[in-house]
This record gives structure tokens, C-alpha cells and sequence, in this order.
């Protein structure tokens, strides 16, 4: 699609519900000599058609794709099933650590946050394509890298259980204080910054 490519050239397929994201994606990326995009679709049965047909070495895939579509943790295991010679970069709009450990478990090569810049997505395919794991700045691939303490996990357990920072006080014989500082610590650890935030990730959490 991209016109010509070389030996070298990387072959790359798109998989993302968003028109704008995706087309900007593949504008920027088929203009890059290194890189041939032999896909850009909005479903993932389209991908599975192209890598079914076409040798691809990353796909770019989006990790909240529409309503009638898989979600990624669902996603990523059968891609990696029925093509483990495909490199997986996940594209996401939102990044915590929990997320990103539960896509690396599932398969994906590397994660690329949408809040990035433009040319940070070049950079994740060659690195993906190299086989080096690509995460964003400031997170870790692994959830042991996070070492949570017993107190902290409790905490957020208690907190997803709808207790406040008081009633958790309360619960464990601690300062109010104290269970803040934990808290907060937990929170920075996992990359999440509300406690919306930690709701929407309960599942991800629930092994700790």
C-alpha cells in the first residue's frame, strides 16, 4: 500500500476501530522507507484475514476496539495463537502497570500509550520487530517489578471493597495517615490516579 518496499522494508498491519487514529497511524508510518503497512482495518476479523494471507511482522493493534469487536486481554491470546511469528504492539489510550503486565502476559510484545508522541510509534515497531520488549516511559514489563507491600494490597483490596481511607483506619488499628501514605504509595506504584481508575482495573487486581 505504501508503494515499493526492499527486502529490509518491515511489514506492518493496523487494527484500529478509531478512522482518525488509524489513518494518521498509517500516514505516518507509510511514510517512513523502513516500514511497509500492508493493512489498516477497524475489525479484528479483517486482521486475522490479513495475517492469514500476508506475511506481517508487527501488528499495531488497538486495546479497546468497538462493541462487536473482542476486547485486547481476549484478543491478544489468539493472535498469538494462530501467529507467533506476528510481533504484537498494543496501542491504549489509558496505561497503568496492571494493564500493562496483564497485555504483556497475554501476549503483546510491547505497549505504546496514545498520549505519546507521533514518533514514539516508529520507534515501538522497530523495537518490537528486534524482539526488545517496548513499554512506556516509566513503567515496568514485569508486576514483581511493583513491590507492593502485604499493607498496601490490603488496602487496595479494603478500598475496592467500597471503604474509605477513615473506615480502612478504622478496620486495621492504623492512622488515618498512615492508610493515605499507603494509599497513595499503592496508587503511584500501579501508574492509577483515582479511585475510579482503580475500579475500572478490579479485574486486573484481583490477583493481588
Amino acid at each position: 500500500m505504501s508503494g515499493q518496499a526492499t527486502p529490509c522494508t518491515l511489514k506492518i498491519a493496523l487494527l484500529d476501530d478509531h478512522d482518525v487514529v488509524r489513518h494518521g497511524s498509517f500516514v505516518h508510518l507509510s511514510c517512513d522507507p523502513r516500514f511497509d503497512v500492508v493493512g489498516s482495518h477497524a475489525h479484528s476479523r479483517e486482521l486475522f484475514d490479513t495475517l492469514s494471507s500476508t506475511h506481517v511482522d508487527v501488528a499495531v493493534v488497538d486495546y479497546a476496539l468497538s462493541i462487536d469487536d473482542l476486547p485486547g486481554l481476549e484478543l491478544l491470546p489468539l493472535l498469538r495463537t494462530q501467529f507467533p511469528w506476528v510481533r504484537l504492539l498494543l496501542f491504549t489510550a489509558h496505561c497503568s502497570q496492571v494493564l500493562l503486565s496483564r497485555l504483556m502476559d497475554a501476549g503483546a510484545s510491547g505497549v505504546v500509550s496514545k498520549t505519546e508522541r507521533l514518533d514514539a510509534l516508529a520507534v515501538a515497531v522497530v523495537h518490537v520487530a528486534a524482539g526488545l520488549c517496548r513499554l512506556p516511559d516509566g513503567f515496568a514489563s514485569d508486576m514483581d517489578a511493583l513491590a507492593l507491600s502485604r499493607s498496601e494490597r490490603e488496602v487496595l483490596r479494603l478500598c475496592l471493597a467500597g471503604m474509605s481511607v477513615t473506615e480502612i483506619a478504622h478496620h486495621r488499628h492504623r492512622s488515618i495517615k498512615t492508610v493515605s501514605t499507603q494509599k497513595h504509595t499503592a496508587f503511584r506504584k500501579l501508574g492509577l490516579r483515582s479511585d475510579g481508575e482503580l475500579y475500572m482495573l478490579r479485574h486486573q487486581l484481583a490477583p493481588l
